[in-house]
């Protein structure tokens, strides 16, 4: 039986080829990754007029799945220039949250926002539903808000669209 001899330059080949692989992988994986984040689109503005908060307006351009809180909740943040509109839940027992770039920030309740419901307003379509995309073990969320409400002695306008809403 003849005496296998190695084959001179094979061990660096196969090294270069599973350094390639590697590379690759970790390319495709990154790329994966920020391609789910920019599917997220969000656009829209907020508007308020009169509130205890005073008066303002945002254009909505970023937003969080209400999932990534701890606790955490089914539905949105919509945000813009510091200020958030946080939606809880859909349809008509939805509650909305907008809180000022000082608020305090909590899941259940606002300290320092103004809480709005369905019976305050004349126009009320809001709808959050689950997108079933995870991104980073956050459940996204797609949907709009389109409301115009009285609160606080002043009015409240919302006209906003998200899809992909993760963190």
């Amino acid at each position: 039986m003849a005496d296998r001899q190695p084959v001179p330059g094979v061990r660096p080949l196969r090294a270069a080829v599973v350094f390639v692989i590697l590379i690759f992988g970790i390319a495709t994986g990154s790329f994966l990754c920020f391609q789910r984040r920019a599917q997220e689109k969000v656009s829209g503005t907020v508007r308020a007029q009169g509130t205890p908060l005073g008066s303002f307006a945002f254009f909505v351009d970023d937003c969080a799945s209400g999932h990534a809180f701890v606790p955490g909740f089914f539905g949105a943040e919509l945000r813009g220039r510091g200020f958030d509109l946080r939606v809880v839940g859909s349809g008509d027992d939805a509650q909305l949250w907008l809180f000022p770039p000082s608020a305090q920030r909590d899941a259940r309740a606002g300290v320092g926002a103004i809480p709005i419901g369905k019976p305050n307003c004349a126009r009320f379509d809001v709808l959050v539903d689950w997108a079933h995309v995870t991104v980073n073990r956050v459940n996204t969320v797609s949907g709009h808000v389109h409301v115009a409400c009285t609160v606080g002695g002043g009015n409240v306008t919302a006209d906003a669209d998200f899809t992909r809403c993760a963190y």
